[in-house]
């Protein structure tokens, strides 16, 4: 079983509450010991705890295999980019990261950092911040500066049912990012995050179907959480676009986002749920 979490922000709190349900007696007995860790992205900004959340995933690391990809925010901080939303009390303990804490992203041989995605060719897999499209196919020329606004760490589903690019990235629709890993993998399930929103759509030989609002969600007790889930089995013949909600809400308070959420997979047989940890 692998355990997956996206946009994490900062937030060790959340980070910790996740950890501590899943390593929890009853669930490790209904749904097993994850084996590995996908991040998808943004473990850093908005919060006001990245040198807490990075320590945590390095102390992790020695255990588990982590595969990450970078998000938008952890390539704005590197970069030095501007991306609006953190407050000043989380801008300031950014800046106190230092070269040991940054080791964490892996420096490409081209100078930059970390991986735009993760794929798992044995289970059909591929994991973006954002989306899959090639960048380099959706790029105008005349770009310039906007260009970084293209990347998969900036691609996000669109809400409407055409493609368009605004400030806040590449909106594609799902029959694209399913042509484009198409060309790569079959019946594969597609795991992004970035719009803090969980989303599950599914291609089949009839069409390409919105399944998450369809489906009942359940709510189970572990330890002192209530979790709500929605399980979602994975068929070989189909391809799906899982996105995961944000993990790591403490810089979103404001906006009402108030739960960590997270997702597992489990490969026998293949199935994909989804947990809001609801504090109740």
């Amino acid at each position: 079983m692998d355990l997956i979490f996206s946009d994490i922000h900062a937030d060790i709190q959340s980070l910790e509450i996740i950890l501590d349900v899943v390593h929890q007696d009853r669930f490790r007995e209904k749904y097993g010991k994850f084996s590995k860790i996908i991040n998808l992205g943004d473990i850093l900004e908005r919060g006001t705890h990245p040198k807490e959340v990075i320590k945590k995933l390095k102390i992790l690391s020695e255990t588990y295999p982590i595969e990450s990809v970078i998000g938008n925010h952890d390539e704005a901080f590197l970069y030095g980019k501007q991306v609006s939303g953190s407050s000043l009390e989380s801008i300031d303990v950014h800046l106190s990261l230092d070269e040991k804490d940054i080791e964490f992203f892996k420096i490409n041989k081209d100078g930059t950092y970390g991986k735009q995605e993760y794929v798992d060719k044995k289970n059909r897999l591929l994991c973006v911040h954002g989306g899959p499209l090639n960048p380099d196919k959706i790029t105008p020329n005349d770009a310039g500066e906007k260009a970084w606004l293209y990347q998969k760490s900036w691609q996000r589903i669109s809400e409407e049912n055409f493609e368009f690019f605004s400030y806040a990235g590449y909106h594609y629709k799902p029959s694209s990012a399913f042509s484009e890993v198409g060309k790569r993998l079959d019946n594969f399930l597609i795991l992004c995050g970035h719009q803090h929103e969980e989303a599950v759509i599914v291609q089949t030989r009839t069409g390409i179907d919105e399944i998450l609002t369809k489906t009942v969600p359940q709510r189970e007790k572990i330890a002192n959480f209530t979790l709500e889930k929605k399980e979602f089995t994975i068929n070989q013949s189909a391809n799906y676009l899982i996105r995961i909600g944000i993990s790591g809400p403490e810089g979103y308070n404001k906006n009402g986002i108030t739960t960590p959420q997270f997702g597992i997979i489990e490969y026998d047989p293949k199935k994909v749920t989804l947990f809001t940890i609801k504090f109740v």
